[in-house]
């Protein structure tokens, strides 16, 4: 409780000292002071407003996005992270999380590697590992106190900046400078020195870092981000000409810190430089472990809770030991110029993503995303691919390594089964892309080609369904689609075939038995998991109606309407002979809306044996054949089995015929490689009784056939069987 409470009261900065500033203050600074003359040196002041443009597009566009996120929704701790994690779920979240963290321990190291830059050109005897390191150690400890005394330090150097930019303009510009519009590039190329100068703009994530921490984040980030990044271009604008103005190109490349010769007062600009690098430096020590904390919170990392540790005084100090850890190893092995870039592509991927799940939310129109920020889908649209291209125009393998490396962790996060407390937008996108394609799909004819197996299916009792429901899977999977649905007949107080719904006495009410259809419903569930979890297309539904005959009527029209309709009926065979008639009914009913049916017999004894040996029986002109022939090749494929193709004829002389009419079939339909022909001479029902072995018969049905006829055929064989009966929409030779 007092935990929450301190947390509660931490949280009290506003829209200038708990956005603007660590923006203003993030942006403004090692970039500006040591490395935007090297910048204009190299690419001319063309170039350099080219860069700064380009570079500026991209947070402008992603600030925007920030806003109408922040502006929509309460944004706790986290900042980006949690921006994106909101909206697109916890695993990609997540996946994007991590470069997060890291491309802000990264700006920590880069700006301490600024200021000992500055410092160094004060007191150049000085060991410049030994400064950093040191410059670590004071920020670390200003941030182990508390973000309150950091804010307050905040504002003294923010004067600095401003007092050092008023020395800098101030300075005596020579006589009759030429300005060099375009540049001839002598240490870098236009994607290496863009590179290095992205992280110049990178504020936004300074910004947006204080998010847990601020009183009213929804109108703080929106106007605070926006207006820092803003400010702050037209600042570089400026720079860059009076850099171009003041200087040639060859001291621009050779001296980064040629601002303090062209300053009036040199003092106030090594105070600038100093405290703006400070300041940056201090904005990512105190953003980055905030980072860690939202993830440690969320328990999408390992040793979750410890970063999601706070102090008395609500501040992530274990979060804080680890990144500065970090920043002391970036310290060791990497120079400003060699840890700009890797800064630059870590930030590109987190600003690309971010882009992307503002377009998701505005394109798939969903009511919840009312922003009071409202902008166009194009913008987060452009501002995401711009992000991509620039990765890959500055390091084409770097770039693919890294979204490998998130994609990796995208897929590590999913197989974990993230829950957490929050909704996001991932349903919402995936039914606009079905009702996209549900509306496409139905402006284009369905034919043959285009078959799959979409069954529909009439279930009992769905206890009595288990040793069935794997083979509905072998038919259908992996891209075919289900409905199961029962009916329940209220005046009978039964369900579909008779089938008393319950009958033991541990559930509720008389003799155990509670709501017919509560419990029909969740046996149903229960059935349909396996496959569901299997990632098959699945639905179910229990109903109750008066008559069962026209309860399956109305079902079988009404899903003939969904997106996937049922192409097939898929049924059983009751050994209750006085059900023959209901049978032939839903037959009926199956033949009028056009559905293929199955109907399977299952050999109490064998059942599905090996599930290897799969003998399709087959007659010249039967019109059966398409369909047992398409269940064949399905249930071929997961069983990894064989199709034996079978032709019973009468007489010995037929024999050349059948043999070339099962070739043609075996050519002309693409049957799978090892698939055999078999022609049988003699009397149907003796051949069936001697039949070669196998794990399941395929027939094709005959216009007489009834449930007695198809048990007597499942007792002759003495294996499991399957009767078809062709829909007109199935084709083999498609």
């Amino acid at each position: 409780m007092n935990m929450n409470k301190n947390i509660k009261m931490n949280k009290k900065f506003g829209t200038f000292e708990g956005v603007f500033t660590p923006t203003v203050l993030t942006i403004l600074g090692v970039i500006l002071y040591l490395r935007l003359g090297w910048v204009v040196g190299n690419a001319g002041l063309g170039g350099a407003l080219l860069i700064i443009l380009m570079a500026n597009i991209v947070t402008i566009i992603t600030g925007l996005s920030i806003a109408a996120i922040a502006s929509n929704i309460k944004i706790g701790a986290g900042g980006l992270y949690a921006l994106i994690s909101r909206s697109l779920g916890p695993e990609i979240g997540s996946a994007i999380g991590i470069p997060l963290y890291l491309s802000q321990a990264l700006s920590a190291a880069l700006y301490i590697v600024g200021f000992s830059e500055g410092w160094l050109s004060i007191f150049p005897e000085h060991n410049a590992l030994l400064v950093s390191s040191l410059v670590l150690l004071v920020l670390f400890l200003v941030s182990f106190i508390g973000a309150k005394i950091a804010m307050k330090i905040q504002f003294i150097i923010l004067s600095l900046i401003v007092l050092s930019l008023f020395s800098f303009f101030a300075g005596q510009s020579p006589i009759a400078r030429e300005i060099v519009i375009w540049g001839d590039f002598q240490k870098a190329d236009f994607w290496k020195i863009f590179a290095i100068f992205f992280p110049a703009v990178t504020g936004i994530a300074a910004g947006a870092a204080m998010s847990g921490d601020l009183r009213n984040s929804r109108k703080s980030m929106p106007f605070g981000i926006v207006s820092g990044v803003l400010i702050t271009m037209v600042v570089y604008i400026a720079v860059a000409f009076w850099y171009d103005y003041q200087a040639n190109s060859d001291e621009l490349v050779n001296n980064y810190t040629i601002i303090l010769k062209l300053s009036r007062w040199p003092v106030l600009i090594l105070g600038g430089i100093l405290g703006a690098t400070l300041s940056s430096a201090l904005g990512s020590i105190m953003g980055s472990p905030r980072t860690l904390l939202a993830l440690g919170q969320d328990k999408v990392i390992p040793f979750s809770k410890y970063f999601a540790k706070l102090s008395k005084n609500g501040e992530p100090r274990f979060s804080l030991f680890l990144t500065v850890v970090f920043v002391e190893i970036c310290l060791l092995l990497g120079d400003l110029n060699s840890l700009a870039p890797l800064l630059t592509m870590f930030f590109l991927i987190t600003y690309g993503i971010l882009n992307f799940a503002v377009a998701i939310e505005k394109g798939i129109g969903i009511p919840s995303f009312r922003p009071s920020l409202n902008v166009p889908t194009i913008i987060p649209i452009l501002g995401g691919i711009w992000c991509f291209i620039v990765m890959f125009l500055i390091n084409p393998l770097f770039a693919g390594v890294a979204l490998v490396f998130i994609a990796g962790f995208y897929i590590i996060q999913i197989k974990r089964g993230l829950t957490v407390p929050w909704s996001d937008v991932r349903g919402g996108l995936f039914n606009a892309i079905a009702e996209w394609a549900a509306k496409t799909s139905t402006r284009l004819p369905v034919n043959e080609k285009t078959w799959k197996p979409n069954l529909l299916i009439p279930i009992e009792d769905p206890r009595r369904w288990r040793t069935i429901g794997s083979l509905i899977r072998d038919i259908i999977y992996p891209s075919g689609t289900v409905r199961f649905f029962s009916i329940n007949v209220k005046s009978q107080n039964k369900i579909f075939e008779n089938i008393p719904l319950i009958k033991d006495k541990s559930s509720r009410g008389i003799e155990g038995r509670q709501d017919s259809s509560e419990i029909l419903d969740e046996r149903l569930k229960e059935f349909v998991k396996p496959l569901k979890d299997e990632g098959i297309f699945t639905a179910e539904t229990a109903i109750e109606c008066d008559d069962l005959i026209n309860g399956l009527s109305v079902i079988t029209q009404t899903t003939k309407g969904m997106f996937f309709p049922p192409n097939t009926m898929f049924l059983t065979i009751s050994k209750d002979r006085a059900k023959d008639e209901r049978l032939n009914k839903i037959i009926q009913i199956a033949h009028k809306e056009h559905l293929g049916i199955c109907i399977y017999a299952q050999h109490p004894v064998s059942a599905l044996g090996n599930r290897k040996i799969i003998n399709v029986w087959l007659r010249q002109g039967s019109p059966n054949r398409n369909l047992a022939l398409l269940i064949a090749i399905q249930l071929k494929k997961n069983w990894q089995g064989l199709i034996r193709l079978i032709l019973v004829i009468n007489r010995e002389e037929d024999r050349d015929q059948a043999n070339r009419f099962l070739n043609k079939i075996d050519d002309k339909a693409r049957m799978p490689h090892g698939t055999e022909i078999s022609v049988l001479v003699g009397d149907f029902q003796e051949v069936l009784a001697n039949c070669p072995v196998a794990d399941l018969n395929i027939f094709g049905m005959t216009e007489r056939a009834s449930g007695f006829s198809m048990n007597q055929l499942m007792e002759l064989s003495n294996y499991s069987c399957i009767f078809v009966k062709d829909s007109g929409n199935e084709n083999i030779l498609a």
